[in-house]
């Protein structure tokens, strides 16, 4: 079956396209026919997808210029399926496309059907590498504070249908699992670059996802108020953990137990049993939101971060506050150093600071003269804590070095590639990948290029 990607403007043209290609004894999918009134249409779309075994692409302004399209020819791109791109009005094509050459539909050739039918039927197909393939020396070597000049894109991860929110990796590295405001989870194979599954459930807008240490369940806070549970292995839904009274914003594993934490509006932070599907507690400070939450390494403590600016330490076996980091602007998110000695904050629109566990006090604020540059939504330490990478709304990604952060006044790598501001980031476990989530409705992997 022949998947036909267009815009909605050209479905004249393509309902005749389809027509004459089921002529010959070609069949296509076309969502305008194919999707019947009481169909969920994305569901449609994804299974038509995954189905097919070429496109064509319909290159028009409109269809270069619309989202739904970049993320069907996006996704075959990935999974290496051939794409015929078909130009039926002049347009600027994308770039990761004009290596393919076109069927020149524009200039109403009467043998332009037939050049397109005798392509179909090449069983060579047209010549388009997928990016994964590109790059097959790549993302070998360990980020580290020597490699990081070489680190550069070495995927673009598309499918979502608006923002990606957060990324986390498994423990073992082997998948990368993706939360979007278009309320679904997507598992991707973090060495092949694919989409692996789509995870749907959550009412609205997913804020979260972490990994249980044993890499067989996955974690998801949504906007619905609820605390998903996902088998991995067999990828679906385990339960809806309920409790919050207001949207679940950042979610967390303890490294050692296994117990979960979670962060909501409603101004509570809760512990749970996931083996069990128990609340085990709720740490209710008395001020709202609940922005963030991280265990420490050795699992003992809790910190919760708060739209007040401050940081609350919660003793996690007594269930007692133990301390509060105070501050000015409303925090995003907060990461302790994988030696516990350090905590970072990620500010609303102050930038990052950086706390000493031990004695309190604050060892550096990291600011820019840029305001979407200080408008920090996500950070995270390398696993040895030899790098910080900071992600923001600016589009950009900083990379400082974790170890003496006080003695410095800029970044020393700044990776540039997203269209759209940055919502977090994280290393994999083996250090070799870096992945960050976009409002461009893409997550990028990066790592070190030899040259």
């Amino acid at each position: 079956m022949i998947f036909i990607s267009h815009s909605s403007q050209n479905d004249a043209f393509v309902t005749r396209l389809a027509t004459d290609l089921r002529a010959q004894n070609l069949p296509t999918w076309v969502d305008h026919e194919d999707i019947l009134p009481s169909q969920d249409w994305d569901a449609e779309v994804q299974a038509a997808l995954e189905t097919a075994r070429a496109m064509i692409l319909v290159l028009t302004p409109a269809s270069v210029g619309s989202n739904n399209v970049k993320v069907e020819w996006s996704f075959f791109l990935e999974l290496g399926k051939p794409i015929y791109p078909i130009l039926l009005e002049d347009c600027e094509i994308p770039f990761r496309l004009r290596l393919v050459q076109y069927v020149n539909f524009a200039t109403g050739s009467d043998d332009a059907l037939a050049k397109l039918i005798a392509a179909l039927r090449d069983k060579r197909g047209p010549q388009v590498t997928p990016p994964s393939a590109r790059r097959r020396s790549a993302g070998q070597l360990p980020i580290t504070l020597g490699s990081a000049r070489q680190i550069e894109t070495l995927t673009v991860l598309s499918g979502h249908r608006e923002s990606v929110r957060d990324v986390a990796f498994s423990p073992d590295g082997t998948v990368l699992a993706s939360a979007s405001e278009d309320k679904n989870i997507r598992l991707w194979n973090a060495a092949r670059h694919t989409r692996m599954k789509t995870l749907i459930g959550h009412e609205r807008a997913v804020n979260a996802v972490a990994f249980s240490p044993d890499g067989a369940i996955l974690a998801s806070a949504s906007d619905d108020r609820t605390v998903r549970l996902w088998s991995v292995e067999k990828r679906y839904c385990l339960t809806a953990l309920i409790g919050h009274t207001g949207p679940v914003l950042s979610v967390t594993f303890d490294a050692h137990t296994g117990r979960l934490a979670s962060a909501s509006e409603d101004g509570t932070a809760r512990l749970w049993d996931p083996s069990s599907r128990a609340a085990l507690a709720v740490l209710d400070a008395g001020a709202k939101p609940v922005t963030a939450v991280d265990f420490s390494p050795n699992g003992e403590t809790l910190a919760a971060a708060y739209g007040d600016g401050a940081i609350r330490l919660w003793d996690v076996q007594r269930r007692e506050m133990t301390a509060t980091l105070p501050g000015q602007d409303a925090i995003r998110r907060a990461v302790f150093s994988p030696d516990g000695t350090l905590l970072a904050a990620a500010l609303e629109a102050g930038g990052v600071v950086v706390w000493d566990v031990a004695t309190r006090a604050q060892v550096t604020a990291i600011r820019y003269a840029d305001f979407n540059a200080n408008t920090a939504r996500g950070l995270a330490f390398s696993a040895g804590g030899a790098l910080l990478a900071l992600a923001s709304l600016d589009g950009n990604l900083r990379l400082w070095k974790g170890i003496d952060l006080a003695g410095q006044t800029r970044a020393f790598r700044v990776l540039s590639g997203h269209e759209g501001g940055l919502c977090a980031v994280t290393f994999s476990p083996d250090g070799r990948l870096l992945a960050s989530a976009s409002h461009d409705n893409t997550v990028r992997l990066w790592g070190v290029v030899e040259t």
